[in-house]
């Protein structure tokens, strides 16, 4: 289930005070509300506790929440529009369907896992991008650094799905979003969109292995005959150029070996610009 919905299903009650609102707590569950104060929290000054508690069809729209510590708590098929956690704190909380369209999380300590079943990214794309990246500031100004780093992968993987809703829609044309997709596939299988340092590592051992294959059996066609007699040789010789060290003593010697090589040593530039991205981006956000 999606959720982009904008409206409580049902026949909801309306309150207009926590007061109200508490009393229509059922077995810690709170069902098929309309929350009306602007104010969660009627003593922002202490903490407010909410422990074990389920928020089902609920909505908190334009609602602000100062100083609540939700723990083990639960909100599914909620509204949370434009709504703003101060202060707060959510321990082992899950959200289920629920549209947290504008908002804002303040010096508020919460994961981006919690949201992990919340999205569908064919339809909730938009508000799921909206989110993370929310959180994202939050957590860094929080240091909260691998929450942080979670939550903007995150982002980057709603923003992807969302380039899907914009073609569709026909927001975007085609060579645009082909484009666009080609960007985001490269950065999230090379290196996390510069986040995960281990898939730099992986592109580079798996560039190695493909080029050092390449140029071992077609050593012939590149290079003067036994320059390059070994699988070692090969390895040697692709490692130098990808590193663009270029010890010259073995080099391309046919006019089809010096285009093959000069397109490696442009790709070995590439890989090295990944890897030093990826270390720059995860020292800043640290």
């Amino acid at each position: 289930m999606a959720a982009n919905k904008f409206v409580i299903s049902g026949e909801p009650r309306i309150v207009n005070s926590h007061e109200e609102f508490a009393a229509l707590e059922s077995d810690n569950i709170f069902e098929s509300i309309i929350y009306y104060p602007e104010h969660f929290n009627p003593d922002e000054k202490r903490i407010m506790k909410q422990r074990d508690k389920k928020y089902i069809n609920v909505s908190f729209k334009d609602t602000t929440f100062i100083n609540v510590s939700f723990v083990y708590c639960e909100f599914e098929s909620c509204l949370l529009l434009s709504a703003n956690f101060i202060d707060c704190e959510f321990i082992d909380c899950i959200f289920k369907n629920t549209n947290t369209n504008k908002s804002q999380f303040i010096r508020t300590l919460i994961d981006s896992d919690y949201f992990s079943k919340n999205f569908d990214f064919k339809n909730d794309t938009n508000i799921a991008t909206d989110l993370y990246h929310s959180l994202y500031k939050n957590l860094s100004n929080e240091k909260q650094p691998d929450k942080a780093k979670k939550s903007l992968y995150m982002m980057h993987r709603a923003e992807n799905a969302h380039l899907n809703s914009q073609y569709k829609r026909g927001r975007i044309g085609k060579v645009s979003f082909l484009w666009k997709k080609s960007i985001h596939l490269f950065d999230f299988l090379t290196s996390g969109y510069g986040l995960k340092l281990y898939r730099v590592f992986l592109t580079f051992l798996i560039v190695i292995s493909s080029l050092s294959l390449i140029n071992y059996i077609f050593r012939d066609y590149f290079f003067e005959a036994g320059k390059i007699s070994s699988p070692i040789d090969s390895i040697y010789f692709t490692i130098v150029t990808l590193t663009t060290l270029g010890y010259g003593d073995v080099y391309p010697h046919t006019q089809l070996g010096k285009a093959v090589i000069a397109g490696e040593v442009t790709l070995g530039i590439v890989i090295i610009s990944l890897f030093l991205t990826s270390v720059s981006s995860r020292v800043i956000r640290s």
